[in-house]
């Protein structure tokens, strides 16, 4: 993953949100994971729990967050589940027409085009083992991720825009569980010109 380098005050200064995006490649999307997500040190807390560190702060190490992947294939849009210790993508097992209607939801609020959605998948437990006001530092959590993952968007190269929306109907009806929470996400892809 050879990169060209770039200042990382160039970086803070330049990065804009920018709703009109195109397409994001995988190699792109692969750095923006990598950079932004992949754990550097991984360990065990007090409590015995796994813990570690990334680009993105996070309380007691907890990363509480898991990042999906939505990309437009041939055959239509399908959500992944990206899997950082490993660097890989899995294609989540959900039907079809709860996954469409998720994508309509989200396109509601910003409309995608060609480019990736990364949308973030909240285990609130983890940090809440750890924390009595656990929400707050999820909030935080996520605060802080969003912004990595933005930094790195535009380190690599490609522009990027928060969603200001949680979707959390069609979000719950994909997975049926209390245990995830929406915690919104972002589009990522090449600036259309």
């Amino acid at each position: 993953m050879a990169q060209e380098a770039v200042d990382f005050l160039t970086v803070l200064k330049e990065r804009r949100s920018v709703k009109q995006l195109g397409k994001c490649t995988l190699e792109k999307l692969s750095q923006i994971l990598y950079y932004g997500v992949k754990p550097y040190c991984i360990g065990k807390d007090d409590y015995g729990m796994t813990v570690y560190r990334s680009a993105a702060p996070s309380a007691g190490g907890r990363h509480p967050i898991d990042i999906l992947v939505g990309l437009k294939e041939w055959d239509g849009r399908h959500l992944y589940l990206y899997l950082p210790l490993n660097h890989s993508l899995k294609r989540l097992n959900v039907e079809k027409e709860l996954v469409a209607a998720f994508f309509d939801d989200v396109e509601h609020t910003l409309p995608m085009g060609e480019s990736v959605l990364l949308w973030f998948s909240v285990q609130v437990m983890r940090t809440a083992s750890k924390y009595t006001d656990f929400m707050s530092l999820v909030w935080r959590d996520l605060g802080a991720q969003l912004c990595c993952l933005q930094q790195v968007a535009k380190y690599v190269g490609t522009d990027s825009c928060p969603i200001g929306y949680l979707a959390e109907d069609t979000f719950n009806a994909l997975f049926q569980t209390e245990l995830l929470v929406s915690g919104g996400g972002m589009i990522i892809g090449d600036k259309k010109k």
